[in-house]
């Protein structure tokens, strides 16, 4: 055996086999790499799946079986080339994928034919293996035809979301556009496409990978790709997602007097996107490709025959036209420095429309602040001759870009002038956008809230129809909040919000001077909108713990004048702290007294402010009206000077009034009783008034009317209040009076005896007769509440009680019916309704003792005397209700029996007519009241059949028909009664009893008058006996 021979073959199938494994693993790594392509997708996935596959393949054949099949050199070959080719693809996925995604999604349409050529010469390779003939698996066999045939048709096809924004690509950098807007939308369909977010990092990140392969093809002489990647980057730039360095910027505005050779010979413009075409001539790409679109193959200059359309940027003409625009824009600059000051008035005008865009390059902007010019500007917006707005463009251009002159910008005057200018012109938006641009510093901040009117003007801006102005109005705002003087400015034109934010984060000097400064305000609902804050009013409130009598006296008047406001009353309700710290201030013994006053008058008006069912809902003012809140309010009162008293109760009587524990507290106190009606002989006549009310308050509606003290204290209390009504000048106190008077207790002997041995019904008696006189028959005195004749016809009601004869008679002796009557047709509703309830007593006793008098005389008469003797008895005894005897009628419905002067009758006081009008009235309980008056009449058998009559003929039915359809329940209950009577006595006409039968049938539905309604249907005969409804 030839041992030689055999080291040799061992070798050469070492090296196979480790180039067969490299081949294995770069199969491997090509499909790996392969397999996350974005772009493309669906086609790299179908490769990378037959390259894993391939991978399989080698994996699994024996390189020892293929040599000894095919020779160990034709293997090697074979591998090689397919190594060749699995690299060849992977470099190509390799730059693929790290490369500028922009640029090779541009140029995408390229690689997918350099991978298709690939994959083809990859089916070549594994085909020279001649696979098919060895004695290998079917599978395998199988395995192989399936790769080569899937590489050799392989087809890399671009998507046509791809294709079409590859192609917006070409057309944007081909045009070079500079619409940023399209800019931004095309870089976001390049984002979706390869997978990233469109930010400003992802701008960034290409533009740096661009301008890295840019030096590269410039290194490598590869200028049409340069050019290109030059495109990508200005195309980024175009977005202005990344602001280009100034560095790169280059100016390109039209130049006055081009040189020849910039000018494209087609457009006549200066060129701005030069080509050279094949022959050498340079043109506007524009302008040449429209020529070469309509037809033409020669140059327009030399008119050669072009053999190729192919353009090529000149990249050298375009950078001379560029720099020779910097080099004009130089000049421009150095004759508008002159111009400006310039006393020619058309070299000023182009010297500031120049420097309009000239100040926008920050290099220019800082040459020109460095001349010392920024004053001129601000003189120009003071001249009406030269434009403003140019101006104030070129002020807003040296304020962006030089932060060093802006202090010399303020100096000059620019802000007076601005303000001036706005007030007098309108708005420029540039004028807005120089203040917001120098309030950034806090020290400019300052001068520029300084300036007279300057706030006011900012506030106004908040509302302008243009956002921009607006927006930039509120950020100068925001800019100035920072000074305490400046916020307080701003709220007292109505702009609230940095005044609330700067009280709650200042200290408690700060709080102070904001709080004294709020008292001044004029504030609206948009005011207290923002005011409403919660942290504004608890630390509002907790000043009221402060030692600074300042800072007291500043919060004490500032929650004042915000309980003017329901909504802030609420706020201040539902702050824990609000009534605990006014109670603080008031039980606090070194309180100082106009401090207590203040807190009573905070505290009376969140309660006068507030419904009755919130004294429950918030916990302070359930703290307000314990016991031991109420009583210090009492020991205040007792022992504080007149000033103090007043406050405290005026306190009482708002409390009083929504608080019935409170007034139950008050009532049953007997030393605090005592002590009010003491004070009605105060020589302070308010104290007095207000101490009236007070009793008056804690006795309306109660059931055991007025708390008085004890005897001999009651008797002096009611002589006291008798006097009062009898003889006080003040009208206010008189009314409150007879309140008082009409609630006292009504089963006391004393206070009867007291009230008919005084003048009181004199005094009653001369209110309602002087209301007679009175347009509007009230008497109402200064301030709310009941009126003097209200009040005094609710006094009278004591009077014309059945039970008080005695009383009664008094009345009757000072003639009062007719202004009674005369009150029904001329007063208040709660007069009227009072002056009926009156009537209505008076005629339920006198209507009883009439018939017993009629039953009496009668009698004597049929014993003793003709029947013609006793007519003229009665005759001559007929005086009702007036002091005459001559020329007295008879009564309709009582006769004689009503014609003594002590007793009294509706029909002859004329007041059944006015009954009937009262009960018209809608406001509770007149109609009611009218109602029962009428009543009166119908309560003798002897006589109902006249006074039913009587109150028909006053048109009476129709009345009670209109109650019966629109009044209340208990107005509808008395008047079915009514009717129902009237029915049984009376006939009524068709027509009105064909309305009351449909009235009456409504009725039938409502659940509280069904019964009786049904019982009048069927006394109507329109129910049968049986009927459901009984």
């Amino acid at each position: 055996m030839d041992f030689k021979n055999v080291g040799i073959v061992d070798v050469g199938m070492a090296v196979v086999q480790q180039l067969w494994n490299e081949v294995t693993q770069q199969a491997m790594e090509l499909g790996s790499e392969t397999s996350d392509v974005v772009l493309n997708k669906g086609s790299f996935q179908e490769f990378s799946k037959t390259i894993f596959e391939l991978k399989m393949l080698l994996a699994s054949l024996n390189a020892q079986k293929i040599v000894d099949a095919t020779h160990s050199e034709s293997t090697t070959a074979a591998l090689e080339t397919l190594s060749f080719q699995l690299k060849k693809a992977c470099k190509i996925i390799k730059d693929y994928k790290s490369g500028s995604r922009i640029r090779l999604l541009f140029k995408s349409h390229s690689i997918l034919l350099q991978m298709q050529d690939v994959a083809k010469d990859i089916a070549k390779a594994i085909s020279s293996f001649q696979l098919i003939n060895l004695d290998i698996a079917l599978n395998l066999k199988n395995m192989t035809n399936q790769i080569i045939d899937n590489l050799s048709t392989m087809e890399f096809q671009s998507a046509l979301a791809t294709d079409k924004i590859a192609s917006e690509i070409e057309d944007s950098i081909s045009q070079n556009s500079k619409d940023q807007e399209n800019a931004v939308k095309l870089l976001g369909k390049i984002a979706e496409a390869v997978g990233a977010s469109m930010n400003a990092s992802m701008v960034q990140n290409e533009l740096e990978l661009l301008k890295q392969e840019k030096e590269e093809m410039e290194d490598q002489k590869k200028q049409a790709e340069a050019l290109q990647l030059s495109q990508l980057i200005q195309f980024l730039y175009s977005t202005e997602i990344v602001m280009r360095p100034q560095d790169e910027i280059i100016a390109a505005y039209h130049q006055q007097y081009p040189i020849d050779s910039f000018i494209c010979p087609l457009c006549n413009n200066m060129m701005a996107d030069p080509v050279a075409i094949l022959c050498g001539h340079s043109f506007e790409r524009k302008a040449i490709q429209e020529h070469f679109k309509s037809g033409e193959r020669k140059c327009p200059t030399c008119k050669q025959e072009l053999l190729s359309m192919d353009l090529t940027p000149n990249l050298s003409l375009r950078n001379s036209i560029e720099e020779w625009k910097q080099r004009d824009m130089d000049l421009k600059f150095q004759a508008a420095v002159p111009g400006i000051t310039s006393n020619d008035l058309s070299r000023q005008k182009k010297a500031l429309e120049n420097l309009q865009v000239l100040l926008e390059v920050p290099s220019y902007a800082a040459k020109f602040a460095e001349e010392g010019l920024i004053r001129k500007l601000v003189e120009i917006l003071k001249d009406k001759e030269l434009d403003s707005a140019a101006a104030l463009k070129c002020l807003y251009c040296l304020a962006k870009c030089c932060d060093n002159q802006k202090e010399t910008i303020i100096k000059a005057g620019a802000v007076r002038c601005i303000v001036k200018q706005i007030y007098k012109d309108g708005t420029e938006p540039d004028a807005i956008a120089i203040l917001l641009e120098l309030s950034e510093r806090e020290t400019h901040a300052e001068k520029i809230g300084s300036t007279k009117d300057c706030i006011p003007l900012l506030v106004s801006l908040l509302a302008n129809n243009n956002p921009d102005i607006s927006q930039k109005a509120h950020k100068v705002l925001q800019n100035l909040s920072s000074n305490t003087h400046f916020v307080v400015k701003m709220a007292e034109v109505g702009h609230f919000q940095p005044f609330v934010a700067r009280f709650n984060q200042g200290p408690q000097e700060t709080r102070t001077l904001m709080a004294a400064a709020l008292i001044e305000m004029q504030l609206k609902e948009s005011s207290i909108k923002d005011l409403k804050n919660k942290q504004f009013i608890h630390n509002l409130v907790q000043m009221l713990s402060s030692s600074a009598p300042a800072c007291k006296v500043a919060c004490l008047r500032s929650i004042k004048k915000l309980v003017e406001y329901p909504k802030m009353v609420k706020r201040l309700l539902k702050d824990p702290v609000t009534i605990p710290h006014l109670l603080g201030l008031i039980s606090f013994v070194r309180s100082d007294p106009h401090e207590k006053q203040e807190a009573a008058e905070i505290l009376a008006l969140l309660i006068g402010a507030s419904q009755q069912f919130e004294l429950q809902k918030y916990r302070g003012l359930q703290e307000l009206q314990s016991n031991h809140n109420v009583n210090l309010l009492l020991q205040v009162v007792a022992s504080s000077d007149p000033k103090t008293k007043v406050k405290f109760l005026h306190l009482l009587v708002e409390l009083s009034q929504k608080s019935e524990t409170a007034q139950n507290l008050i009532r049953s106190d007997e030393d605090a009783v005592g002590q009010l009606f003491s004070l009605l002989h105060s020589d302070q006549p308010v104290v007095k008034r207000w101490t009236m009310r007070l009793i008056y308050c804690i006795s309306e509606g109660h059931p055991a009317g007025v708390p008085l003290p004890p005897s001999p204290a009651k008797e002096t209390a009611i002589t006291t209040l008798a006097g009062i009504l009898i003889s006080s000048p003040d009208t206010e106190e008189r009314s409150i009076a007879a309140g008082i008077i009409s609630q006292l207790p009504n089963d006391d002997v004393d206070i009867d005896e007291i009230l008919r041995k005084s003048d009181t019904l004199k005094a009653i008696h001369e209110v309602i007769c002087s209301a007679d006189e009175e347009t509007d028959g009230n008497m109402a005195p200064a301030g709310h509440g009941p009126s003097l004749l209200e009040n005094a016809l609710a006094a009278l009601l004591r009077y014309t009680e059945p039970t008080k004869p005695e009383l009664q008679r008094q009345v009757g002796k000072l003639e009062l019916y007719p202004s009674l009557v005369r009150v029904l047709s001329r007063g208040s509703s709660l007069a009227k309704q009072r002056a009926a309830i009156a009537l209505a007593k008076l005629s339920q006793y006198s209507t009883s003792q009439l018939v017993y008098d009629a039953t009496i005389v009668a009698n004597q008469a049929k014993h003793s005397m003709p029947l013609m003797n006793v007519m003229k008895l009665l005759t001559n005894m007929s005086r009702c209700c007036s002091t005459s005897s001559e020329n007295v009628s008879i009564c309709s419905v009582h006769g004689a029996a009503c014609s003594s002067r002590d007793t009294f009758c509706l029909v002859k006081a004329d007041a059944v007519k006015p009954l009937v009008r009262t009960l018209s009235e809608t406001e509770s309980g007149v109609a009611e009241a009218a109602l029962m008056a009428l009543e009166t009449l119908l309560t003798e058998h002897s006589t109902l059949s006249r006074a039913t009559a009587a109150i028909v003929d006053s048109q009476g039915v129709v009345a009670i028909l209109q109650v019966l359809e629109k009044g209340s329940l208990s107005a509808k209950t008395i008047a079915l009664d009514l009717f129902q009577k009237i029915l049984r006595n009376t006939q009524i006409a068709d027509t009105l009893f064909q309305r009351s039968e449909g009235i009456l049938i409504q009725l039938l539905h409502d659940a509280e008058l069904k019964k009786k309604a049904a019982l009048v249907l069927k006394q109507m005969k329109v129910l049968p006996d049986q009927s459901s409804y009984f």
